[in-house]
């Protein structure tokens, strides 16, 4: 099929503009394509939860690795183009898709509390599954102030959500201002999310906390972004402040700071502090906490030689903890391991729990095409003597081998496998993991 008439139906929306809209032929021209593929196989043995002892706030976390053989298909295209002066307009159509093939039964189709189980997934291939139109937003810059006003639903892409392709969608406005050399101003105010790509955490009625509390408030933010040469290096400082409206007032700051000290010899130094504070007072009763999140994680790299050291604090061990909103939020590079961080007790959108954990690794790249890894993370999970929390409390560990390999500057392919070990009251036992990946960015 050709292009033109691929683009017809998108390039046609985007040339109706007023009486002096852009002729079609022109406007196809003036159309941006791009997009992602992304094939993932997931296998995991082994089990950390113990069904008969889960409390209030026992769940299965967010990209939890929890079946066999699940294979996980995500499309996303992307059009763009100016519609008028200083407008544009960006669609994006979105596939996604999971089959579960041999051992992917996932446990009952419903849940301890009766409620349906989100996760319940037989051997199926899902050939039902459409595009859906993810993201629909309107840009307008306002060129004499370095300012664009972005209007419509949008991924938000913020401190507290994931920044990758699967990152949480918001529909609202967001204003971005770089008039300042070295510094970047966004706002943003966010009145609904995309909950339906996010998986349901939390069991009975914490799930229901969440949606209430969370993705069913309006979510109000903005974010001062720093670009410096200090002392022979880069330096990227991040201050955010949001409000979740009835809930949490979230700030944080991040900072990333990379230098050569001599030839092939490259440091960089990692560092995070989220925090947050609860409005609500029936959160409050509900045993929410004030959070605190610490991060640090220094890199050295020599020729193909790269080595990592870190670690992290984060959450109460007498009440709920809620770091980001989602998943990880935009933390992964400040992390290890795959798995510990999904376990219960240790999860960052929620969960209740005292963690600290330390964490290296290393790796070697061959012909800055083919790395080899490894990380190894330990460290443990401190709760309160409430029955529903108690056997959260425990060690943990995790050792991760992995292989990336560019096989161009579009496709790569990644694999890791993971074994990680939690040694606690009634969450007790070892799981093994393995990912296989395929991403092709256009």
């Amino acid at each position: 099929m050709k292009l033109k008439s691929i683009l017809y139906p998108v390039t046609a929306l985007l040339s109706v503009t007023y009486l002096n809209a852009t002729p079609l032929e022109e406007a196809i021209k003036d159309v941006d394509v791009s997009g992602a593929l992304r094939y993932r196989y997931d296998s995991a043995s082994g089990n950390f939860h113990n069904i008969s002892s889960r409390g209030f706030l026992d769940n299965v976390g967010a990209g939890y690795i929890k079946d066999k053989q699940m294979h996980n298909y995500k499309a996303q295209i992307n059009f763009s183009g100016a519609i008028a002066d200083n407008f544009k307009l960006f669609i994006q159509f979105n596939y996604s898709a999971k089959d579960g093939g041999y051992g992917a039964y996932d446990g009952n189709p419903t849940l301890p509390d009766g409620s349906l189980n989100p996760n319940y997934n037989p051997n199926i291939s899902d050939t039902q599954t459409g595009f859906s139109v993810r993201q629909l937003y309107l840009t307008y810059a306002i060129d004499d102030f370095n300012t664009n006003i972005i209007l419509g639903k949008q991924q938000l892409n913020t401190i507290w959500t994931d920044n990758s392709i699967d990152g949480l969608v918001g529909t609202g406005i967001k204003i971005t201002n770089n008039s300042f050399d070295h510094l970047n101003f966004l706002a943003f105010a966010i009145d609904s999310f995309g909950t339906d790509e996010q998986p349901n955490d939390f069991y009975g009625n914490a799930q229901y906390i969440l949606d209430e509390k969370t993705y069913n408030e309006n979510f109000y933010g903005g974010a001062i972004l720093g670009n410096y040469n200090l002392l022979g290096g880069n330096f990227n400082p991040e201050l955010w402040l949001s409000y979740l409206n009835n809930s949490f007032l979230f700030y944080a700051f991040k900072f990333n700071y990379n230098t050569d000290i001599f030839d092939n010899l490259n440091w960089n130094l990692q560092g995070a502090y989220l925090g947050n504070k609860v409005i609500e007072s029936s959160l409050k009763d509900l045993g929410f906490k004030n959070s605190n999140f610490f991060a640090l994680k220094g890199t050295i790299t020599i020729n193909s030689i790269d080595a990592s050291l870190g670690g992290v604090y984060y959450g109460d061990k007498n009440g709920v903890n809620m770091v980001v909103i989602e998943d990880q939020g935009n933390l992964k590079s400040l992390l290890a391991g795959e798995e510990i961080f999904y376990s219960d007790g240790s999860k960052l959108n929620g969960d209740t729990g005292e963690n600290l954990f330390a964490f290296a690794s290393a790796g070697y790249t061959f012909n800055e095409v083919l790395r080899l890894g490894a990380d190894f993370v330990y460290g443990g999970t401190k709760s309160g003597d409430l029955s529903a929390v108690a056997g959260r409390a425990g060690k943990k560990l995790e050792s991760v081998a992995r292989i990336d390999y560019k096989y161009s500057p579009k496709l790569t392919f990644r694999t890791w496998y993971s074994y990680a070990k939690v040694k606690a009251l009634h969450d007790e036992g070892e799981k093994n993991t393995v990912r296989l990946e395929a991403l092709y960015k256009f």
